[in-house]
């Protein structure tokens, strides 16, 4: 178990008449008639899904931007707190990993703290929980980060031995920590606060990280073990507890094991506050449906007041609770109103406060240097401004490195006699992540920033041993990113935006067709919606059609590999090769050996026609640049939307 520090008493904060933005406040019915109790207010704020982007620099187009990170945000959230008295400072998790600052800090020997948490001691967070990517680098890596923390770090389903019941499971961090502060009553009367934190991420961990992991760190149910820690936590004498719930927001009843518990987890009776995260999503907003467990308008999940901010520093999340103090029971203090609202980034250039910039500095110089090495160029550009919808050289790329890797490394074995394919996919096309979240490297030279452009994340490779069926399958299962599109219609839209677009993957060494008049045969998650629909045709391996009983090794990396073991658990035996070698790394030694690349794109793959029939494609910016490559398509300009994706009719 990682050390903690211990919990501090907070310092006193002025009150400054600062504008806050519209919300809307809901009294809890039990607590509607006055009282003469000492009432106090208390507001929650909160971070989350970071990914590491601090400075609002972009390191992979090496030039400032002021909307990215948090950076842009650390003067609203020295605003909100400004606002109010009594202030509590968070992050939901998913901060250590996700741009070329947080690659330089995992592959430089370094002495000073990471970035990260370099940030967090700046800006004076009080308590933090761990997400999913918090173990892309490793264990060591992340307790070596984690020691430097001047904040409590909890998460109560991440474990390092599991016992009879979650209660008594070794966890990696503690499960919770309960923060004492000295907090002001509406009449300036000071009173002591215990405020009860308690950490939560995605079980699916064990599964996505096993390789890096190697058996070390293990995952519980999130409602099981909040279940079991939240008595505990009531019981050692927290007032009110906040859930940092590195989940998404879904069903009221869900499955064991649940990707997204942030709404059960609402529904606990010992849980006051919830932060939610993990999916990028924001909350309250338009962006879920209500229903008698989700208020969208209010931001209340089971009656409880939570936010989802955004990620990368897109929205800070505040909660105000109001809370009245008991004069008998078990709590002192219990809440009696709240509020819950997004504060979205300033219109106006943003710039770090000046302690954050202070603190970072040196760390930013450094990554700069790291990200401007030259390792070789490129004599096409490489960009991912049209990967979901025509072949993509940056995937060739990706995809010729990794196989050239893995063809090595199998050359004196049985193996080497199959066929061996290679599966990418661009991380960066547009979707949640935003009109500037693409990929676009230039011809010329290709610096080490540009491979944290073209594979952000710090995967590994596994190879699979697949059959020609379970390989139409894969592609079936990447197919899930479009609607479906009916003949003669017109301008569809085509990318299914609840379908992340990393679902999407090419294999370059194939030649098939898309046929979207087709339902998709699976959802975002790879689970099967429409049995009898099948979307890829005429797959083809050299020219001949793919014999379903044939064998083949299909490269991916290992959270694609787990994903496949989570639906079909008997997928652990089709690994055949994996050494833990990182594709980034992969990418790196390639391109310097070959000196420069940069073929034209294999036209491997295609829509089926449909003649007579358009659809209407969201693109970001740069796009207008590349038009030429989907030519065939007789793209039109059509409108420009509120968030700034430029929309173009395409002709099928």
């Amino acid at each position: 178990m990682y050390p903690v520090p211990v919990v501090s008493v907070a310092k006193r904060r002025k009150t400054r008449n600062a504008p806050a933005e519209h919300c809307v406040t809901q009294k809890n019915p039990s607590h509607g008639t006055p009282s003469s109790q000492p009432q106090a207010s208390l507001r929650l704020i909160a971070t989350s899904d970071l990914h590491a982007s601090l400075m609002p620099y972009d390191y992979c187009a090496n030039r400032p931007n002021s909307s990215l990170g948090l950076g842009a945000i650390s003067q609203q959230i020295a605003d909100a707190r400004g606002e109010a008295r009594n202030c509590l400072l968070f992050d939901n998790g998913d901060f250590l990993q996700g741009s070329p600052l947080a690659d330089y800090a995992a592959n430089v020997r370094r002495r000073r703290s990471h970035p990260v948490i370099t940030a967090f001691n700046a800006l004076s967070y009080d308590a933090i929980t761990l997400g999913n990517h918090e173990f892309d680098y490793g264990l060591r890596f992340l307790s070596q980060s984690l020691a430097d923390a001047r904040f409590p770090v909890v998460s109560a389903n991440i474990v390092t031995r599991r016992g009879r019941s979650p209660a008594r499971d070794e966890t990696l961090v503690p499960p919770f920590t309960i923060l004492r502060r000295r907090i002001f009553d509406h009449d300036g009367r000071v009173h002591l606060l215990r405020v009860g934190v308690i950490g939560f991420a995605p079980p699916q961990i064990e599964d996505w990280d096993r390789d890096g992991l190697n058996g070390r760190i293990w995952s519980r149910d999130i409602l099981a073990a909040a279940k079991a820690w939240l008595p505990r936590l009531r019981a050692r004498g927290a007032d009110i507890i906040v859930a940092l719930a590195h989940t998404g927001i879904g069903a009221a009843n869900p499955n064991d094991g649940t990707e997204n518990a942030a709404t059960a987890l609402a529904a606990l009776p010992e849980v006051d506050a919830v932060v939610a995260g993990h999916s990028h999503l924001t909350f309250p907003g338009p962006g879920f449906p209500a229903s008698p467990e989700i208020d969208p308008v209010l931001g209340r999940l089971a009656g409880k007041p939570a936010v989802m901010p955004g990620h990368s520093g897109s929205h800070v999340g505040i909660i105000d609770l109001t809370l009245e103090h008991r004069s008998s029971g078990g709590r002192r203090w219990q809440v009696i109103e709240s509020s819950a609202r997004l504060g979205h980034r300033s219109s106006n250039p943003a710039v770090a406060t000046p302690s954050l910039h202070q603190a970072l500095a040196p760390d930013h110089r450094a990554a700069l240097a790291w990200s401007r090495r030259q390792l070789s160029k490129t004599s096409v550009p490489l960009h991912s401004h049209f990967a979901t919808i025509a072949p993509s050289a940056a995937i060739d790329l990706v995809t010729a490195a990794a196989a050239d890797h893995v063809r090595a490394a199998l050359a004196d074995t049985s193996w080497a006699a199959l066929p061996l394919l290679s599966s990418a996919t661009m991380f960066r096309a547009g979707g949640r992540g935003g009109p500037a979240n693409y990929t676009d490297i230039p011809p010329g030279p290709l610096r080490m920033r540009n491979l944290s452009d073209l594979y952000p994340f710090p995967n590994s490779l596994v190879t699979l041993l697949l059959t020609g069926a379970e390989i139409a399958e894969w592609l079936e299962g990447s197919a899930a990113v479009f609607r479906q599109v009916m003949p003669g219609s017109t301008d569809t839209p085509l990318r299914n935006e609840m379908v992340p677009s990393f679902v999407f993957e090419v294999i370059p060494d194939l030649s098939y067709a898309i046929d979207l008049s087709q339902p998709a045969r699976y959802d975002g998650h790879g689970m099967i919606v429409n049995p009898g629909a099948r979307r890829i045709t005429g797959l083809t391996y050299k020219g001949r059609p793919v014999d379903p009983a044939r064998n083949f090794l299909l490269v991916t990396n290992n959270h694609r590999a787990a994903r496949l073991r989570l639906n079909e658990p008997v997928a652990d035996n089709r690994a055949v090769f994996t050494d833990g070698s990182r594709v980034q790394s992969i990418l790196s030694t390639y391109v310097q050996r070959m000196g420069s690349v940069g073929a034209p794109p294999r036209r491997n793959w295609h829509f089926l026609p449909m003649p007579g029939t358009t659809v209407s494609f969201a693109a970001g910016d740069g796009a207008a640049a590349h038009l030429a490559e989907i030519a065939a398509f007789r793209p039109q300009q059509l409108h420009r939307d509120s968030d700034g994706f430029t929309h173009y009719r395409l002709h099928l």
